[in-house]
């Protein structure tokens, strides 16, 4: 599989998502021109917002850590301080052509009763916001639920499942 119709199927997939694409801001344009990936804050004074931003230089080097690892490419992040520590969730496509089609009808319904898209979930740990090295951690593969935020998105968690 190319790099070329990997990011064609990333792109098709945020606009199923529903990230933002608008004139004046769009991080799917970002995402074509400079294979830029933001990172979905879903908290904020304990509301769900959403809000993206840009992933930070230790972010971009444990995404392309587990990009290569994995042989995977990712194009959108949301990070959860959770009471078991720090998740990166990395919607992703993967190199198997095959299984885009099932993948892409995960992702239907992020605007209303959510989305459940397959994820690699990297736990860093407990950390503090400046924290250097996030690849001291561990990962696996899962499935998540979410929706549409403020232009990105928000991980929607079970009860047991707190998000501080």
């Amino acid at each position: 599989m190319n790099k070329a119709d990997m990011i064609n199927e990333a792109v098709e997939r945020m606009h199923i998502l529903g990230l933002l694409d608008e004139k004046e801001q769009s991080i799917i344009r970002d995402f074509i021109e400079e294979q830029r990936v933001y990172v979905s804050r879903p908290m904020n004074l304990g509301e769900m917002v959403g809000v993206l931003y840009e992933l930070s230089e230790e972010e971009k080097k444990l995404i392309g850590k587990i990009e290569e690892e994995k042989q995977i490419l990712v194009y959108h992040v949301i990070r959860d301080r959770t009471n078991v520590g720090v998740l990166y969730s990395m919607l992703f496509v993967s190199m198997y052509e095959e299984d885009w089609k099932t993948e892409r009808r995960s992702l239907e319904g992020a605007g209303a009763d959510g989305a459940h898209p397959l994820v690699y979930v990297w736990n860093a740990g407990f950390l503090e916001e400046d924290e250097e090295d996030l690849t001291e951690g561990f990962g696996e593969w899962g499935v998540i639920t979410v929706i549409t935020g403020e232009g990105g998105l928000c991980q929607i968690f079970p009860d047991y499942g707190e998000v501080l």
